[in-house]
């Protein structure tokens, strides 16, 4: 398994530019600025300038006639890999360690009950864009080591949380201190 270097997402937008006459043109652009904003903001934070990473465009999709990146946000050697298609997220998350986090009630953390009825929501098909070897499976399944796994992913405000938990699990969130005179 290997994440393909990428070019950063500023780069790639500049080079991509969506015609104004797409539809989904501002989706488009609210997705890319949400990820580049608040979803690499809360990655980066707390970071020095020369220690941060710049979200990278591993991929590429099309959906809604629109091409759409893969994205690969990095913080040490916790690695996420997003996109979205206008309908859900799906995100690959690959560390060097366990991370042990609730998601209950965010996604689905066991594969399904009837996937002849519901189908799988990891099934390769739907990670349009992903390389196959950055596809795994649920968080919960017993073949998972849970620092490798998969997840789909309904809207924004859940995959914003659901990162936010795997940021703490890792670490890498840092209690909220109060501003002192002592401070400065």
């Amino acid at each position: 398994m290997s994440i393909p270097e990428g070019m950063p997402l500023y780069k790639w937008w500049t080079i991509n530019k969506i015609n104004d006459d797409m539809k989904w043109k501002q989706e488009a652009q609210l997705q890319m600025n949400f990820v580049d904003g608040k979803l690499n903001g809360m990655m980066q934070n707390s970071l020095k300038e020369k220690e941060r990473t710049p979200i990278k465009v591993i991929s590429t999709h099309v959906s809604k006639s629109i091409l759409l990146p893969v994205y690969h946000l990095q913080r040490g050697k916790l690695n996420i890999i997003l996109r979205d298609n206008f309908h859900n997220w799906k995100m690959s998350v690959i560390s060097d360690k366990t991370i042990d986090a609730n998601f209950d009630g965010l996604f689905h953390t066991t594969p399904p009950i009837e996937p002849d009825y519901t189908g799988d929501e990891l099934a390769s098909v739907y990670f349009e864009g992903f390389p196959k070897d950055l596809i795994f499976r649920y968080y919960d399944e017993p073949t998972t080591d849970k620092s490798h796994f998969s997840a789909h992913i309904i809207n924004d405000n859940i995959l914003w949380t659901t990162i936010y938990l795997i940021l703490k699990a890792q670490g890498y969130v840092e209690p909220a201190e109060w501003e002192t005179r002592d401070k400065y």
